[in-house]
């Protein structure tokens, strides 16, 4: 999932990634907890600043970490991650079915029962059929952006085409009464997980105005759209209908979350850090962290620390390298050795905001294995030398490319960062700043991306298999809401890919995703730059505050604002 879109697992429910953290990038941080730290507290308003609008709200359309983790408040999916900071907060539940699933004996065929009380906004029933109108709807390719995973894993669905133009389609999802089964092209051990995922989420078959469906969701979770102005503004209210005593995973506390867009990070975070009158009740989100000219005011400050909520998030940032616009590896290795990565942390904020990354696979996960293939890991610096030999060797190399990155401060420091690091050996880089709202709906676009394109990625449940293939899986490059950034379509990756998940035992597969990492690495079709970690300030009014250990955000789940 990229984070700002991925896209997700920021903690390993085992303990050997504890171990891994602590070796790798420092003590793992739960996500500490912030705000005032009061009992909890039903009602008032939070107030949520973004420095942007969401792409999309459409469940099918959500890709993007932040927009997953709104979506569970209005479209609650079969199962969902539980309301706990760290590790435990990568165990699920059952959400909108009773139960995390039951599997046959080769995982290729799971079912989940619909749990009673379920009503939309309007006090109808949802039924198992809106569910599976939901995941037949996500196969349509005007409703773009999303995740890709079932049409990979359910059977027909590399074919099917969608409800829209193929109504009576899917036979690989059925409903029984209250209880829907997906029959899958083979096992999937975590299935269980998959259906975590907006595509796998309920719509009513007349409330469906296709594209339209973005601008305004027809609820069935604790809460429902009251308005939304694009580019402004968002409030949630409450649904009614909404039973709490069932709910197993949020705390539904506040009466209201009302979104406010397009401040920029600093002057939101010089707000909660003046604390004065409603933004006592506010906090960021979005990932607008705390900006690298006011961390050290907040975490050095001990009554501003104790509203911060700090920790690994599980996100790898890096430089996918266009393989269709610069073919040749021994170019994509030379821009490897180009970047300067220790600038590219200085731009971020520094160690306080993440590790140098040597790796796509974060060491949050236990896929994770230690490997520098450039040996860059200890000269984070680069080695301009080297990439000059190299570009010797590459008399076809571009040495005029262009840099595309989202349009923010920290994106501006990082673009010069890029353009001084790539000089050093002789190449001219140009930045293509893409406004923030658009840059993934426009970098998932293969045609128009440039040679080197920025995005982060953390993995869509604890398993590799949500990193690897999705970023590197030729098959899986598509013309719109692409996330093969790299556009690798190499035969003997693709070839890896499939045997791996082939393998029904999701623990077996780890170390292999790990060595196809470094494999993928040697190829030069990415630049990894930074392990991330999360720095955000809430109110002093705002209570629960903790990281949420999937979409890298303060958690929703278990959020308040104090009387």
């Amino acid at each position: 999932m990229t984070l700002s879109r991925n896209r997700a697992v920021r903690w390993l429910a085992v303990g050997a990634a504890v171990a891994i953290l602590t070796t790798a990038c420092g003590t793992p941080d739960s996500g500490s907890s912030g705000g005032s730290g009061g009992a909890d507290h039903k009602g008032g308003t939070l107030t949520l600043l973004d420095q942007s609008d969401f792409e999309h709200l459409d469940p099918a359309r959500n890709y993007v970490a932040s927009q997953q983790h709104v979506a569970v408040l209005y479209a609650p999916t079969l199962t969902s991650y539980v309301n706990a900071a760290g590790v435990a907060g990568t165990a699920i539940a059952g959400d909108a079915a009773t139960d995390t699933g039951t599997k046959n004996a080769d995982a290729s065929v799971w079912s989940f029962t619909i749990r009673q009380n379920l009503k939309w906004q309007d006090g109808k029933e949802v039924t198992c059929e809106d569910f599976l109108y939901g995941v037949k709807r996500s196969f349509s390719d005007i409703l773009t952006d999303g995740p890709q995973y079932q049409k990979q894993y359910l059977l027909g669905g590399k074919n099917y085409k969608g409800v829209y133009l193929d109504p009576n389609g899917l036979p690989s999802v059925t409903c029984k009464g209250d209880t829907i089964t997906y029959k899958l092209a083979q096992g999937v051990p975590d299935f269980n997980y998959t259906v975590s995922m907006g595509i796998f989420a309920a719509v009513r078959k007349d409330k469906d105005t296709k594209e339209k469906y973005d601008d305004q969701p027809f609820s069935y979770g604790p809460y429902m759209i009251k308005s939304h102005v694009r580019d402004q503004s968002l409030t949630l209210v409450r649904n009614k209908y909404w039973d709490q005593s069932l709910d197993k995973v949020r705390k539904n506390l506040p009466d209201e979350f009302d979104f406010k867009f397009g401040l920029d990070a600093s002057v939101i975070t010089d707000r909660l850090i003046q604390d004065k009158g409603a933004d006592q009740a506010t906090m960021t989100f979005g990932n607008t962290q705390v900006t690298a000219q006011q961390a050290q005011q907040v975490l050095n400050d001990p009554k501003l620390k104790a509203r911060s909520v700090v920790g690994l998030d599980g996100f790898t940032w890096y430089i996918a390298v266009n393989t269709k616009k610069v073919p040749d590896q021994k170019c994509r290795q030379a821009y490897n050795y180009a970047m300067n990565k220790q600038t590219a942390l200085t731009a971020f904020g520094g160690p306080a905001f993440g590790d140098i990354a040597t790796s796509i696979i974060a060491p949050t996960l236990k896929a994770y294995k230690k490997a520098d293939p450039y040996n860059l890991g200890s000269k984070p610096e680069g080695d301009p030398a080297m990439a000059k030999q190299l570009l010797a060797q590459s008399p076809t190399c571009q040495k005029n490319i262009k840099f595309d990155y989202s349009q923010t401060p920290t994106g501006d420091r990082l673009a010069a960062a890029v353009k001084d690091g790539f000089a050093r050996a002789g190449i001219t880089v140009t930045a293509n700043p893409i406004p923030r709202k658009q840059y993934y709906t426009t970098v998932g676009k293969p045609a128009v991306e440039d040679e080197l394109v920025y995005v982060g990625w953390g993995a869509d449940w604890p398993s590799a298999s949500t990193v690897i293939p999705p970023l590197f899986d030729g098959a899986q490059i598509i013309p719109e809401g692409n996330q093969n950034y790299s556009q690798l379509n190499d035969p003997a990756i693709n070839s890896k890919i499939y045997s791996i998940a082939k393998n029904p035992d999701s623990d077996a597969q780890q170390p292999q995703w790990g060595d196809l990492d470094i494999a993928i690495q040697q190829t030069g079709a990415t630049i990894p730059l930074r392990y991330e970690k999360a720095v955000y300030l809430v109110g002093s009014k705002v209570t629960g505050a903790h990281l949420h250990s999937e979409y890298s955000d303060v958690s929703l789940l278990n959020i308040g604002v104090s009387q």
